[in-house]
């Protein structure tokens, strides 16, 4: 049941940063300051959008880390009757 918390939980940054992505998108095409890089932007607005998704992805990593689980390796189970060889 961790193992499906763990994605969920990378599922929802990643839509967050892909929010925040078009967002900043929308934003950077209303800027004034940025008027002659309009055509570009237009052009290219999927690869734009996914590169700044996958720079605030990792940015998100950088200052919230995953919790790392410290669980011990389980020991496998014998059959009754055998022991394990040391």
């Amino acid at each position: 049941m961790e193992q499906l918390s763990d994605k969920t939980q990378a599922l929802v940054r990643l839509a967050l940063c892909g929010g925040g992505a078009a967002l900043l998108y929308g934003a950077a095409a209303k800027l004034p300051a940025l008027e002659e890089h309009h055509p570009w932007l237009e052009e290219h607005k999927l690869q734009v959008i996914a590169l700044s998704a996958a720079a605030l992805y990792g940015l998100s990593l950088v200052l919230f880390p995953r919790p790392e689980e410290e669980s011990e390796p389980e020991q496998p189970d014998f059959c009754d009757g055998y022991e394990p060889v040391e």
